[in-house]
């Protein structure tokens, strides 16, 4: 080989040698890591916040308020003031009412817990004064939590409280 054709192949290995050291990281430059395979898993996230539960009491005046439409409480008991075929329910609790009681006695008590259970469960016990008894009594109709949800729920209803 003459000494011109060994310079193009001297020249064409010195540079298929750069080539490869470039290439492959040689030289002074680090050896590159390769990129990681893309993945299908998806970056461990932390739990979304679930809203905090209402408190017991939420949950049983909602419950008393849906029992109420369900069983026809508000056909006759309005929630806003308004004097129906019996008396309203706003501002209710803890209310001083005149009833008539059963044998026909008239009294003022405050409308506690007491009587608005037994004005559900025995509706002609204490009539408020006013209104007549058409309300059905609901004794062995309602389990303790729906007495106590319906209870609940008109105890809810703050406001003023009237029935003339």
């Amino acid at each position: 080989m003459n000494s011109s054709h060994r310079g193009v192949v001297c020249l064409i290995v010195s540079v298929a040698l750069l080539f490869l050291l470039t290439a492959c990281g040689g030289g002074q430059q680090q050896a590159q890591q390769p990129a990681p395979a893309p993945t299908t898993e998806q970056p461990v996230q932390p739990p979304a916040e679930q809203p905090a539960a209402p408190p017991e009491e939420t949950l049983l005046v909602e419950r008393g308020q849906q029992l109420a439409k369900s069983i026809g409480c508000t056909a006759c008991h309005s929630t806003d003031g308004t004097t129906l075929v019996g008396p309203t329910w706003q501002g209710l609790f803890g209310h001083e009412v005149e009833v008539t009681l059963s044998d026909g006695t008239e009294t003022k008590l405050v409308a506690d817990e007491e009587y608005i259970r037994e004005s559900i469960l025995k509706s002609g016990a204490k009539i408020v004064k006013g209104f007549q008894n058409v309300m059905p009594s609901y004794e062995g109709q309602l389990s303790d939590e729906d007495l106590q949800a319906l209870v609940e729920y008109i105890k809810s209803l703050k406001g003023e409280h009237s029935h003339e």
